[in-house]
C-alpha cells in the first residue's frame, strides 16, 4: 500500500485574497508623459505638455491653418477641410515636422516594459504587495527613461533641424544640434505617475 501525504497552503487569503490582489493591481494605472501639474516653463507662454503635443504632431504652415479654419468656421469638419486643402494645393509642407516621442518610444520597447511589469504581477499574485509596488515603480522609471532617451535615439526617425535652426542653436551657445534638445527641460519633464483609479 502506498501512502501519500498532501498539504494545502493558503497564501494571503486563498482564492478571495488572489481576487483582491488582482483587483488591486488592476486599479493602479501607470502613466508616462507630462502631468498637468508639471507643465510650467517659467515665464514662457506655452507649457511643456502643450509643447510636446505640438512637436508630436508638427506645425502646419500658417496659410494652411488659416484657410482650413475658414472652412471649419463655416461648419465643415476638420477632415473635410484638410481633404479640400490637399485637393486644392497638394500635400501640405510642414513648418515644423512631426517628432513624436512617447508613443514610438514605448512601441519600440514594449516587450522590455512588459517584462518588467510582469514581475509586478508575479509579486502581486504571491501576495507580496510591497514587491509588486516596487516593480510597478521600476516599470514606470524604465518607461520614463526610454521616452527621455528617444530624444537622442538614432532610430527615432526625426528629420534633422534645418540649417537655420542649427545656426540659431549653436550661435554663441555651443548648443546641441539635435531636434528638440536645447535646455533639456522638455525631456526632463517626461515622468511616470502611478494612480489608483
Amino acid at each position: 500500500m502506498v501512502s501519500i501525504n498532501t498539504s494545502h497552503r493558503t497564501v494571503s487569503g486563498g482564492l478571495q485574497g488572489l481576487m483582491d490582489r488582482v483587483q488591486s493591481l488592476s486599479n493602479n494605472k501607470l502613466y508616462v508623459g507630462i502631468p498637468q501639474e508639471k507643465t510650467s516653463r517659467g515665464d514662457e507662454p506655452i507649457n511643456n505638455a502643450s509643447l510636446l503635443y505640438i512637436h508630436t504632431h508638427g506645425i502646419r504652415r500658417k496659410s494652411m491653418r488659416e484657410e482650413m479654419q475658414g472652412y471649419m468656421d463655416q461648419g465643415m469638419e476638420y477632415s473635410l477641410a484638410y481633404q479640400l486643402y490637399v485637393q486644392t494645393h497638394g500635400s501640405p509642407l510642414w513648418h515644423a515636422p512631426p517628432r513624436p516621442v512617447i508613443e514610438p518610444a514605448i512601441a519600440k520597447h514594449h516587450r522590455e516594459i512588459a517584462e518588467e511589469y510582469a514581475k509586478a504581477v508575479k509579486a502581486a499574485m504571491t501576495g507580496d504587495g510591497a514587491r509588486a509596488d516596487a516593480f510597478i515603480k521600476r516599470t514606470g522609471l524604465l518607461a520614463q527613461n526610454i521616452c527621455r532617451r528617444w530624444f537622442t535615439d538614432a532610430e527615432n526617425g526625426w528629420p534633422p533641424n534645418s540649417p537655420i535652426t542649427i545656426d540659431k542653436k549653436t550661435k554663441g551657445k555651443g548648443g546641441k544640434t539635435n531636434p528638440l534638445i536645447d535646455t533639456g527641460a522638455l525631456r526632463k519633464a517626461i515622468v511616470y505617475v502611478v494612480r489608483s483609479d
